[in-house]
Parts: structure tokens; sequence; C-alpha cells
């Protein structure tokens, strides 16, 4: 397999790849991240764990364009948010997935960078496999990290896990090479109030975005080694999953 990039190959290539090759189809979002972080966050992260996770992998893995629109109606008080509703999300990730069937692959991931999409891409995944002989995963990238993940951000001083414009998401943009904007304010402040979380519960509250300014914590302890560090971590574990999933499905 010349690439893992699945736009870069042929689709003479793809006939005997597909049905051996895992399929990623990374999501994203275009939303607001604060007054620091670029609007194209989430999508970057994603894109670029899968692509590094990919080439980590000892299987054969092929990874699809990324999805940079995702559901973030509740970031629209913001601009430069573009948001698909849920259904209108759950639906492409649907064609994506009958389409990927029919031409011949047997596996797929769907890897989420977005906390917005986090029930979606599991019910997409849910909804193939009903309809075609295909295996589907769905997961969003810091649930892949585990316990882990967590404790190493608390090493590096990041407390908010993965946190939404904060110090989390900003180490792992610096650790991809990715600026932060430095607009004169003290970094990632947060005003707001932050919306009621209960263990086993999930809570929504109307306009809880714009009540916390778009952010949950300062991008104050985020460094280009404490990303790296995340990274590391995360597409390790990517790509060890992947791997386990090549073996199983």
């Amino acid at each position: 397999m010349r690439s893992h990039v699945l736009g870069e190959l042929t689709s003479a290539e793809l006939v005997s790849l597909s049905p051996e090759a895992t399929l990623v189809i990374p999501v994203g979002a275009t939303e607001q991240h604060g007054s620091h972080l670029p609007v194209r966050a989430d999508t970057v992260v994603s894109e670029r764990i899968a692509g590094m996770a990919a080439a980590t992998a000892r299987s054969a893995v092929l990874v699809a364009p990324v999805i940079a629109y995702g559901s973030s109606h509740h970031h629209l008080p913001f601009p430069g948010t573009l948001s698909l509703r849920g259904r209108t999300l759950l639906a492409v990730l649907g064609d994506l997935l009958d389409s990927a069937a029919r031409t011949g692959f047997r596996r797929a991931v769907v890897f989420n960078g977005h906390g917005g999409n986090d029930d979606l891409v599991r019910q997409a995944a849910r909804d193939a496999v009903l309809d075609h002989d295909i295996t589907v995963a769905a997961a969003s990238y810091w649930s892949l990290g585990g316990d882990r993940l967590a404790a190493i951000a608390g090493e590096v001083g990041i407390s908010h896990v993965p946190g939404h414009a904060g110090a989390f998401e900003a180490a792992l943009l610096l650790g991809l090479g990715v600026l932060i904007v430095e607009d004169g304010t003290a970094p990632g402040r947060t005003t707001g109030v932050l919306p009621m979380t209960e263990d086993g519960v999930f809570v929504a509250e109307h306009d809880w975005i714009a009540r916390m300014n778009g952010t949950t914590d300062p991008v104050t302890p985020a460094t280009p080694e404490a990303g790296r560090r995340l990274l590391d971590h995360l597409v390790a574990e990517f790509a060890g999953f992947l791997d386990r999933f090549a073996r199983a499905a």
C-alpha cells in the first residue's frame, strides 16, 4: 500500500485494498474556540491523529478525507461556527458508511474530534451494521486515551480533559505545530458559568456555551511539549485499537 491516505489512491488500487483495510473516517467541526484557538481546531486534531495512527498501525489502514463540519448549533452564538444539525450529520455518516460497504470495505472506524458529535457517531455505527455486512467502530479521540490521558494532562498542569477551547486542546494544537493567537488578553480566561455535571447523568442547558463565554478553562498551561506528550499517547492508543480491531473484525 503506497499511501494511508484514501484520496491519494486510485479506484483500481482500492479494488484489492478495500476488503483488507480498515477505513477511518475522521470527523471534526468548524466552530468557535474562544479568542485564542482557530475554528478548525477539532478538524485538525481528528485528521492528524487519524493519519499518524494509520502510519503507526501494523494493520492496513486507509484514512478518508476529514468531515470538517459537525453538530455545533450550540456554538452559533459565536461567529465562525458553521454547523450541521444532528440529523444531517447522522445522514451524512450513514451515506458514507453505506458507500464504504457497497464499494468493498468490511471494517470502518468513525473517529471523532468534537464533543457535539459523540452520540451521533455511535448511532451511525449502530445503523450501518443493520443494512450491511460491515463492522463499524466509533470513538472520540479523548475516550480512546483512557485514564492515562487525564493522568498525563495532570502531570503538565492541565485539569480539563477534553474541555473546550482550553489548555488541553491548545496543547494538542501546539504539539501539531498550529499557532495560537495572542490577542493581549488573559489567555483563555473564563468568566462565565460552567454547566452542571453529575456522574452518570447528561444535563443539557439552554444557551450553555454562551453563558460560559465559549471556553471551559484558560489555555495558560498549554505548551508544545505537553501537546506532544498527549499526542504520543493518543496516537499509540488509536494505532493499538486499529490493530486489535483488524484482528477481531
